[in-house]
């Protein structure tokens, strides 16, 4: 139920690669998609994170007076079937929900088939206050346009269940669209920064600046059974000479007291001098890793603008479904 954000962004993710290798014993790591660069010596965009202005309301099917809380075996696609919905029509219902990653407890808009019923709005969390980076963005080769906005876990505990709206706005301060940006992982431990990111497909609208404001980040719940403790290391992290690309290869082995399946996922942030995500990557495991396994996988992560300074990498292991 906490997959990666694939569904989601797999048709714009003309964006992420991550290639893998096998180590024995090991499942075989599966391949991602590539974030094809497009070079700009800085992001057309800077906004302001805390957005003065709404976001623009996501059109979809009416809705009944019916809140649904996950729980800890749903899926979104599940939730969606016993209602009698397209996966698409309860996305459309709740713009603000990574569909991949869901919360226990986290509260869905169910709207009724065929657009029946009457709109009632459900209480939703507010965001944990973290700091939340001015959104950058970076056309590509197709007049599409890639933003991205880090965010730090500034509190105590792990937080989980990252999204946001970003809305493009021109420069008489209207807004003109708004799209969702999810991560690419589910979990940020606390001190740590993850990358929020939409792909924006042409003809994208003349604008003048851009905003973000979170719409979910919660604490993480019963941690101790959803995520694993991984044991991992970076045993080669190596620029390329242009400093446009980055090479990384990270060793991830299970605890052998850990029990059931893990699904293990890794993520490639890279940076700029100024300290600015520019760039990441995801890599996940084909198959399910069983306790004491281990797996390496290799990674190039892209930069969409600077030169790269540094990475950062970040993992999970969640239970397999």
């Amino acid at each position: 139920m906490y997959g990666w954000v694939r569904a989601l962004l797999a048709g714009s993710l003309a964006g992420i690669l991550a290639g893998c290798a096998g180590a024995q014993p090991s499942p075989t790591a599966a391949s991602t998609v590539t974030l094809e660069p497009y070079r700009t010596s800085t992001a057309l965009a800077v906004g302001s994170s805390g957005a003065t202005i709404a976001p623009l309301p996501t059109a979809g099917p009416s809705l009944t007076p019916m809140a649904y809380a996950v729980h800890a075996s749903d899926t979104f696609l599940a939730i969606a079937l016993a209602y009698g919905l397209t996966r698409e029509e309860l996305l459309a219902a709740n713009p603000g929900i990574n569909p991949d990653i869901l919360s226990i407890g986290q509260q869905l808009l169910i709207p009724a088939p065929g657009g029946q019923g009457t709109a009632t709005p459900i209480p939703t969390p507010t965001p944990l206050p973290l700091r939340v980076a001015e959104p950058r963005c970076f056309p590509n080769a197709t007049a599409g346009l890639w933003c991205l906005v880090s965010v730090t876990n500034t509190t105590e505990g792990p937080v989980e269940g990252l999204s946001g709206l970003l809305t493009l706005i021109d420069r008489s301060g209207n807004p003109l669209l708004t799209v969702p940006v999810y991560p690419p992982l589910n979990l940020v431990p606390a001190g740590q920064t993850m990358v929020l990111a939409a792909y924006l497909s042409p003809p994208v609208p003349e604008y003048g600046r851009v905003a973000v404001a979170l719409t979910m980040a919660v604490p993480v719940q019963q941690a101790e059974t959803r995520y694993a403790e991984l044991d991992w290391s970076v045993v080669r992290s190596q620029p390329r000479s242009d400093r446009q690309s980055w090479d990384a290869e990270v060793e991830v082995r299970l605890p052998a007291d850990s029990a059931n399946l893990w699904r293990v996922a890794l993520a490639v942030l890279a940076y700029d001098d100024q300290g600015d995500v520019i760039g990441f990557a995801k890599w996940e495991a084909d198959e399910s890793l069983r306790p004491g396994e281990e797996t390496r996988a290799s990674l190039t992560v892209f930069s969409l603008g600077p030169t790269i300074d540094r990475i950062d990498v970040l993992a999970e292991a969640m239970p397999a479904q």
